[in-house]
């Protein structure tokens, strides 16, 4: 192995940055939070060399390098090193606390010392790229967190999230507090609706406020009987098992014909079913067509379930399709969601790539005011609805309080437009919506 000039000094960044990573992750365990935070400050704000000098001479080797690639990675992994030990420990004072330093009116200030001077330089880039807007996410959930410049985006950070725990070129650390506080967010969404669907109608949600964890109004009760209840997303657990033991021994082209039936897109607009339906029999039989005569497998399976959350989400061009533009503006919403959901249960697997897919749905419709995105929140927080039912650990059962009662919540005769009529006059005094563990 021959030691070229470039290599050497790779490696001496390398081994200044991990001396840096070792440094916090150590004290991060060892001292209180403020201690740790002023280590924090003294070296990437203020560059002191009096409180950790060997630190701040592995800090010195990346400004000599000038290198301000591996500065902005220094800091991001160090950020996400105490980050993801705070979210893990449930310290989240000190999470804002950090974010907070990076608001210290020094950081604009011009210093004598060159080497300072060019830290605080990219400090003032750091602070206005992405990678900063990504550090910000992990205190959108935090108690008396100041709603004013909140975008309405923000209030689906577990999506945006999936940009960063998706990411192999991300830090661990970063994927780790990503993917642990978009849990995190998850399950409170789940306890939060379980919660105020039990107590919606009854005595005690008059004396103890319960709030509606959607922006969907007090109908989100109808919601949420509707996907109970209504007859295209019954049992949708149960038809995706039956459907994936029936494709077993099919060729792919087979399964993809198979597919198209199980999915069964239909509305009460039939020229609006007839294009859905024909847009999505075109792309599909046209998928992978080289393996048409090949026994279906999973990777397969993986591929088109990914190809068709791609097809009626957003394209890779971060430009939304045809059909989730149909799909969301001349149908109700969730249409979509059923479709999502019912891709989503043949291979859970996808759940990430379906969570970036919203993560980049919300991104593009992110320039435009809350008032004009009235459509695309409804579709999320129903598809929030969506996967706390179906694809959750809580089981939701909706009981008759009066079971002499004449009233039928569901028929299976009636038609779409006749169900969605009888869900939107649900009285929740006669019917009442109990949650429990699986």
């Amino acid at each position: 192995m021959f030691w070229t000039a470039d290599r050497i000094y790779s490696q001496g960044i390398e081994q200044a940055q991990q001396r840096i990573y070792e440094f916090f992750l150590e004290i991060v365990r060892r001292k209180s939070p403020e201690e740790v935070l002023a280590d924090f400050k003294n070296l990437f704000i203020n560059f002191s060399e009096s409180h950790n000098p060997e630190i701040t001479q592995a800090l010195d080797q990346i400004l000599t390098a000038y290198n301000e690639k591996e500065f902005f990675y220094t800091l991001r992994r160090c950020c996400y090193i105490l980050i993801n030990n705070w979210t893990v420990s449930n310290n989240r004072v000190s999470i804002q606390s950090l974010i907070d330093i990076f608001n210290h009116p020094s950081i604009h200030k011009k210093p004598k010392s060159i080497k300072l001077r060019t830290i605080r330089i990219w400090l003032q880039t750091f602070i206005q790229s992405e990678d900063f807007q990504s550090l910000q996410l992990f205190t959108l959930h935090l108690e008396g967190h100041s709603n004013n410049d909140q975008k309405w985006g923000d209030r689906f950070a577990s999506y945006l999230l999936a940009y960063q725990y998706t990411n192999p070129t991300s830090p661990l650390e970063q994927r780790q507090a990503a993917n642990l506080l978009a849990q995190k967010m998850k399950d409170k969404f789940k306890f939060d609706l379980a919660m105020y669907t039990a107590r919606v109608g009854t005595q005690s949600a008059l004396q103890n406020y319960q709030k509606n964890p959607t922006s969907l109004s007090n109908n989100v009760i109808n919601l949420v009987t509707l996907m109970l209840t209504k007859k295209s997303v019954l049992n949708c657990q149960k038809l995706a098992v039956n459907f994936l033991e029936n494709v077993k021994d099919l060729s792919y082209q087979e399964f993809k014909v198979s597919l198209l039936k199980y999915l069964d897109f239909s509305v009460t607009d039939a020229e609006i079913s007839e294009t859905v339906q024909t847009k999505l029999q075109d792309g599909l039989l046209e998928f992978k067509s080289n393996h048409d005569d090949s026994p279906v497998n999973i990777s397969l399976i993986l591929k088109t379930t990914k190809y068709l959350i791609g097809e009626i989400t957003i394209s890779d061009r971060g430009q939304t399709t045809e059909l989730f533009n149909i799909l969301l503006h001349h149908t109700n919403p969730i249409n979509l969601v059923v479709l999502l959901l019912k891709i989503l249960l043949l291979n859970e697997s996808i759940r990430p790539y379906l969570e970036l897919s919203v993560a980049s749905i919300i991104k593009y419709y992110s320039q435009y005011s809350e008032s004009k995105c009235k459509s695309v929140i409804a579709f999320i927080d129903m598809l929030n609805i969506a996967l706390a039912i179906y694809a959750g650990e809580t089981r939701y059962n909706i009981v008759r309080m009066n079971p002499y009662d004449s009233y039928e919540l569901s028929n299976p005769q009636e038609n779409d437009v006749q169900s969605d009529s009888r869900i939107s006059t649900f009285d929740t005094r006669k019917y009442r919506i109990f949650s429990q563990a699986r």
